[in-house]
């Protein structure tokens, strides 16, 4: 069955809909889309896989809900500063799209706490998502820097630079090697720690056709670093991701 990605490419409310760049921050905004999403079959793959996506990017007073960032509340909102709380998906990766012997990683449910700032166009992003439903996914930290540039009344580019930190639990649970692992594959034991886990440039576009049809896209590319990057299963450091879409603004 083809999977359905929700989450994980790293899009905000910038890369679809009417891009919200303004001073204010929006009290009301919905924008509801659906893409389809290339992405490696996990973090390290030589192939890749295209499954649909859905491009949301719905904010009412204080909650939210966004493709890349789930939904939650934000507690702290003024014009510089954002602070808040949600859930997100972890997404894992299936047993046939895994190399032989490593088996599947069950997707997991995870609470997330952010903190964004607005220094003048510059927007600067803190994540962190730890695993609730399977704990043993550990936890994520994600720093984002975006820069949207208007280049038309229609047209918007997003460029980004991010990075993710990850713990103990989460480098051994996507990039380990155990011994059943190790048994059923063939690969020697590995058993990665805590640490950066890659660094990726992003670039978002979003063209607004009609004043409620938009056409979304973005394009990454993303490099493993560390003992992410040195797992014995992993079958190129560096990848590329992709989607394109189409959304409508009520």
């Amino acid at each position: 069955m083809p999977r359905i990605w929700l989450c994980g490419f790293g899009l905000s409310a910038l890369a679809m809909g009417n891009v919200v760049a303004a001073e204010e921050p929006a009290t009301s905004r919905w924008v509801l889309g659906l893409g389809a999403a290339a992405r490696p079959h996990f973090e390290g793959s030589e192939g890749h896989r295209v499954s649909p996506a859905p491009l949301i990017d719905v904010q009412k007073g204080r909650f939210f809900a966004r493709t890349g960032e789930g939904i939650g509340l934000q507690f702290i909102s003024t014009p510089r500063f954002t602070a808040g709380l949600g859930v997100n998906w972890m997404q894992g990766y299936d047993k046939d799209d895994a190399p032989r012997g490593i088996g599947e990683l069950d997707d997991a449910l995870g609470g997330r706490l952010f903190v964004s700032t607005q220094l003048g166009r510059v927007r600067a992003t803190l994540a962190a998502t730890q695993a609730l439903t399977k704990n043993e996914r550990g936890m994520l930290v994600n720093a984002r820097v975006s820069y949207p540039l208007q280049l038309t009344d229609k047209l918007t580019l997003v460029p980004s630079l991010s990075t993710n930190w990850a713990n103990d639990k989460y480098m051994v649970s996507y990039f380990g090697v155990d011994t059943v692992r190790a048994s059923t594959s063939g690969l020697p034991l590995f058993q990665p720690s805590a640490g950066f886990k890659d660094v990726s440039g992003r670039v978002a576009v979003n063209y607004q056709l009609t004043p409620h049809w938009g056409l979304a896209g973005a394009v990454g590319v993303s490099k493993l670093l560390g003992d992410a990057s040195d797992s014995p299963f992993i079958e190129r450091d560096s990848y590329v991701s992709g989607l394109l879409g189409f959304t409508y603004t009520f």
